[in-house]
């Protein structure tokens, strides 16, 4: 009788076990980047503006941003640096 019990304690303990386990939840996967609004690009008031809509945002609501189409303003007398 001692071990019927531990027999069937041992498939209990299994299949509750299997049962419990493993959900195979994977997280989402972000959607496609955001883009910089175009308005950040033109001045440094539509940057300054940008900036605080995205600081606003929930952290929960943002996306990545895409800064390849992000060009900032330059002043018209500095010359391009070199990235090293």
């Amino acid at each position: 009788m001692k071990n019927l019990e531990r027999f069937l304690m041992l498939a209990l303990t299994s299949v509750l076990l299997a049962a419990c386990g493993g959900g195979g939840y994977d997280a989402p996967v972000p959607g496609p980047a955001v883009a910089v609004a175009p308005g950040a690009s033109e001045s440094a008031a539509g940057l300054a503006k940008y900036l605080n809509d995205l600081a606003a945002a929930a952290a929960d609501d943002r996306e990545p941003v895409d800064l390849s189409t992000f060009t900032p303003k330059l002043p018209e007398d500095t010359e391009p640096e070199a990235l090293s």
